[in-house]
């Protein structure tokens, strides 16, 4: 009789993805976060999926280490969360202490004038997390 060996394995993410609705441009949405929210989002290369699917990025890192990148949901062909058509934005972000700070930068960020709603995603629970992953760190 054959033994057979089950792998479960659980991810363990170091980030927090952040769903945003607005009906501006991207650049125009990063403009308004920078000023009411004090950041400094800088436009990066877009960000690849399979080669043609690219999606406009922006990147801030501010100076506790906390690493910011808002991505748009619709390119020419196609979305980066296709289950969430829906949404506009997601904001990616890279905290060691984001329990603590969410509900404030939540709070923040629903009051900019070019976002419409803002709200955590589940990302235990996403088929698509892998495309939040970047792998473009420069040495």
């Amino acid at each position: 009789m054959k033994t057979r060996f089950t792998l479960e394995c659980t991810e363990d993410f170091d980030f927090a993805v952040l769903a945003i609705n607005s009906h501006t441009k991207a650049y125009k949405l990063c403009w308004s976060i920078n000023n009411s929210m004090k950041l400094n989002f800088e436009k990066e290369e877009d960000h690849s999926i399979k080669g043609d699917l690219r999606f406009p990025r922006y990147t801030y890192v501010s100076d506790e280490g906390i690493e910011y990148d808002l991505l748009a949901n619709r390119s020419k062909k196609g979305y980066l969360v296709p289950s969430q058509k829906s949404i506009n934005y997601f904001l990616v972000v890279k905290s060691d202490y984001w329990s603590q700070e969410k509900l404030d930068f939540i709070s923040k960020l629903r009051s900019t004038t070019d976002v419409l709603l803002a709200f955590e995603i589940d990302i235990e629970n996403l088929k698509y997390i892998d495309r939040f992953i970047f792998n473009d760190k420069k040495n």
